[in-house]
């Protein structure tokens, strides 16, 4: 599968809602907005609770997570049109909600989890930092659909293949509001 520099494929962001999940943009985080240091386990999880399958995705989520809320924050400044900088608002609201669940579940499972976004992430975030207009909303939408359609299809392996139910509860929970993203990126897109 091809990684899409905004979410690697759900790798790198900060949060919707277990309850209401979400998208991803690497790099810093809008104004109060902070990124987790790398969770360190607090208690040790069963023996054999947790495949590898349920800590990638943690571990994905949650750097998708970080480089969402850092998109989210780009378009809320710069995006040209109403649609791209209320998809922006929408996006950073929506991780840091879902992060929060994405580290509490981790420190509980005793899951390491990255402190950044993925490479590919903060390079997207880069690059959108020196565009404006038209070409920011083009390239910020582009690169939302794509990490949110990566996204959707690691959520949806981890729902399939994840032996941890706290966790598969966790991307049942994300599915929808990803799925919501998606169509809400679709519907900003200019016509024609």
């Amino acid at each position: 599968m091809q990684r899409h520099p905004y979410l690697l494929a759900l790798s790198a962001a900060a949060v919707l809602a277990a309850a209401g999940a979400a998208c991803g943009a690497g790099g810093a985080q809008p104004s109060g907005v902070t990124a987790s240091p790398t969770i360190s386990p607090t208690a040790s999880p069963a023996p054999g609770r947790l495949s590898e399958q349920d800590r990638t995705w943690l571990a994905d989520i949650h750097q998708a997570n970080l480089a969402e809320v850092e998109a989210g924050g780009l378009a809320q400044k710069k995006g040209a049109t109403k649609a791209v900088r209320d998809a922006g608002r929408k996006l950073a609201t929506d991780h840091t909600h879902l992060d929060r669940k994405v580290v509490a579940t981790a420190r509980r499972l005793g899951v390491s989890l990255p402190s950044t976004p993925a490479p590919a992430d903060t390079n997207a975030a880069d690059r959108m930092r020196n565009e404006s207009g038209k070409t920011f909303d083009q390239d910020f939408l582009s690169t939302m659909i794509s990490g949110h359609e990566g996204a959707i299809a690691k959520t949806k392996k981890q729902i399939s293949q994840g032996s941890s139910p706290e966790v598969v509860a966790l991307a049942k929970q994300t599915l929808p509001h990803l799925q919501d993203h998606l169509a809400m990126l679709r519907k900003a897109q200019p016509s024609g």
